[in-house]
């Protein structure tokens, strides 16, 4: 084990102690001041309680015997940086991949700061050595400057330089994409959203997010998804091997979560409520089954560890496989906040994923279907969902974009009803115009116990008349948890709007169960089939807002202990009286992925037993973003047994909640 580092005194302890006299005395004077100033209570006016604003500062302090660490040199810069450019957008890397000889020592982050001609417009914080810009024009020269920044706020001097936003020009020949640049992202035209309940949005991406697409939300474990109104078509005869292929370019999962790439032969909107989580994976290159799925659905899994990225092809069970596993290598994490482009390649050999241009998973399945649904799913972390999409795109047959019809609001009951229960819909009203045939989607979560074989039929109760439903998927059975998408053809003049003139209410209804709670509904829509000649509507003005990022959190503390000789005391052995080593450090990376960036630490606070001992500012040239910190405590004054010692992380915006961090030891008698 290392030995602790050299410690710094602090302030002198009888200087501390003049200090706090002469801070006593004036107390006693302005409380004597005040006392003299204070009306009697019958003279007395209601106030209300001030508010104590939130400490965005942490003052230097040890109390007498502590020994804290103290600011020395100033860090190195970065040895140099790699750029990549893309569409307006630039990377950053400066880690061991493009600089092996080393880092800078005592780099506890970094700050990198960009804009136009020498002026710098923007600021971030990162744990990382690596950075992705957006929202910058292409073709236009951005200066850049990085500086390391150690456990102190000391800021190195800066590694400088400038890098041009460029488009891609080697993209393959599409049979449908969006790069999500049109006025209002995304574009009804091409795009349906799906989430349970409303949890999530689609919607332009605004600030430093730029011009793509962003999907935001609170929805715990349940995926929301984005769904391509053109389908998916492969070519009857492959091409170099492939029938076609799926991309997407997201910076999803780099903050966490799950990214599901799927294929759905059948008009389904949201599938897989994944009730007991997918499958460990597997061995490479070998697709797993996974229960949740509806039959020949194909989906391309892609979560984000901390050493790794894990790419799992999953199938319906029963699904035909192919003799051979598909040679596939093994993917780096991705960076935190980078744009990634991912592509499900279907070829007469299997599924081959790749990401950036090289192989890192694949499924030994073919497909059995030659038309499928594309859905882009997002499964957010424990602090939602905050991902950016630049691209969406098919190669494979060609495809079209059906006509759009704009669908009304839906507005469904939350669970299925009885089949004989009162209509709720009305014959009377005006109708949807503009449209010669509907079909209403509709998402269901069963409740029928763990493992019972379920075959209920729904039907679809709309304009004060009833449709019958099916599912959107043939042969997909009724599970517990899973979501059961169904659909039902409806004539358009049953379709009666509301009172409101805006929103088609209709009612789905099935089979009722004593013992078990209704099946749910989470989800409808309505696909319009345009008339013959008819063209798709201008995209409107309106830009709908994301819900809000998360906040940018603080580098994660953490504290352990070590003797006086530098060896580690483990959390509840006895130690000796004397004097023991704090050490204090931060996990960077953990809290970049909260936001994608890091907050600006004020300092640290330390107290033992409730009582400050130590403060330590990190804002020596500006905000901190972490670091180590090795504190010198006596436990001569102390009593026998366990003592608890709470650290504290603040931020210099009061918006930034402060993070803590407790450990103990066993003074022994």
């Amino acid at each position: 084990m290392d030995q602790p580092p050299p410690l710094v005194t602090p302030t002198p302890p009888n200087r501390v102690r003049r200090i706090a006299a002469i801070a006593a005395g004036l107390a006693v004077l302005v409380g004597a001041v005040l006392l003299l100033r204070t009306p009697p209570d019958d003279q007395a006016t209601p106030t209300t309680k001030p508010t104590v604003a939130p400490q965005t500062t942490v003052k230097a302090y040890a109390r007498e015997g502590v020994i804290v660490p103290g600011p020395e040199g100033r860090p190195s810069p970065p040895p140099g940086v790699h750029v990549v450019p893309g569409p307006q957008r630039l990377q950053l890397l400066w880690g061991p991949r493009y600089y092996p000889s080393g880092q800078p020592e005592n780099a506890a982050g970094y700050e990198v700061q960009w804009g136009r001609m020498g002026t710098m417009e923007f600021t971030r914080l990162v744990a990382v050595p690596a950075v992705q810009l957006d929202a910058l024009a292409d073709n236009t020269s951005y200066d850049i400057e990085i500086r390391t920044v150690d456990a102190f706020g000391q800021r190195s001097q800066p590694l400088k330089t400038s890098a041009t936003p460029a488009a891609t020009t080697d993209d393959p020949v599409w049979s449908f994409n969006d790069r999500f640049t049109s006025r209002v992202v995304p574009d009804p035209v091409n795009w349906r959203f799906a989430s349970t309940g409303g949890c999530g949005k689609a919607t332009h991406g605004e600030g430093e997010d730029g011009v793509h697409l962003v999907i935001s939300g609170n929805c715990g474990n349940d995926p929301v998804a984005l769904r391509a109104r053109a389908p998916f078509t492969l070519r009857d005869t492959p091409v170099n091997g492939e029938f076609g292929r799926f991309v997407v370019e997201t910076d999803h999962p780099s903050l966490g979560g799950d990214l599901l790439l799927d294929l759905v032969p059948g008009p389904a909107d949201l599938i897989d409520g994944s009730p007991n989580g997918s499958p460990a994976p597997g061995p490479a290159g070998v697709a797993q089954d996974d229960p949740s799925l509806p039959p020949g659905a194909i989906r391309v899994r892609i979560s984000a560890a901390d050493d790794r990225t894990n790419v799992q092809v999953l199938v319906a069970p029963g699904t035909p496989r192919v003799a051979s596993a598909v040679s596939a290598g093994t993917a780096p994490p991705p960076e935190i906040g980078f744009s990634v482009r991912w592509e499900v390649v279907l070829g007469a050999g299997g599924v081959t994923v790749l990401r950036d241009g090289v192989v890192v998973g694949g499924g030994n399945v073919v497909p059995a279907w030659r038309v499928a649904t594309a859905l882009v799913g997002f499964v957010g972390a424990t602090n939602g969902i905050y991902a950016g999409v630049n691209l969406i795109g098919f190669v494979g047959a060609p495809t079209t974009v059906p006509v759009l019809v704009v669908p009304p609001e839906m507005n469904s009951g939350p669970v299925v009803v009885a089949p004989d229960a009162p209509f709720s819909t009305s014959v009377n009203g005006a109708r949807v115009a503009g449209a010669q045939a509907a079909q209403v989607r509709v998402v269901l979560v069963p409740q029928n116990p763990p493992g019972e074989a379920v075959n209920d039929a729904f039907t679809i109760e709309v304009g004060g008349g009833t449709f019958p439903a099916r599912p959107a998927v043939p042969g997909q059975p009724l599970a517990r948890g899973v979501r059961y998408p169904i659909v039902a053809d409806i004539p358009v003049n049953s379709l009666v709007l509301a009172s409101d003139g805006k929103t088609l209410p209709l009612q789905v209804r099935g089979p009722q169960h004593t013992g078990q709670a209704s099946t749910r509904v989470i989800y409808a829509t309505v696909e319009l089939t345009a008339p013959n000649g008819a063209v798709s509507p201008a995209a409107g003005s309106g830009i709908d807002q994301p819900l809000p990022r998360p906040k940018p959190a603080l580098a994660k503390p953490s504290a352990k202990f070590f003797d006086a000789a530098g060896n580690p005391v483990a959390e509840g052995a006895d130690v000796q009286r004397g004097r023991m080593v704090l050490e204090i450090g931060t996990d960077g990376r953990a809290g970049q992925q909260v936001a994608g960036r890091l907050a600006g630490m004020a300092g640290v606070e330390v107290r033992l037993d409730g009582q400050r001992v130590a403060g330590i500012p990190t804002t020596t040239d500006g905000p901190g973003t972490g670091g180590v910190w090795r504190l010198a405590l006596p436990t001569g004054n102390l009593t026998p047994g366990r003592h608890v010692v709470e650290v504290k992380a603040l931020g210099v915006d009061a918006t930034t909640a402060p993070t803590f961090v407790y450990a103990s030891f066993q003074l022994a008698r």
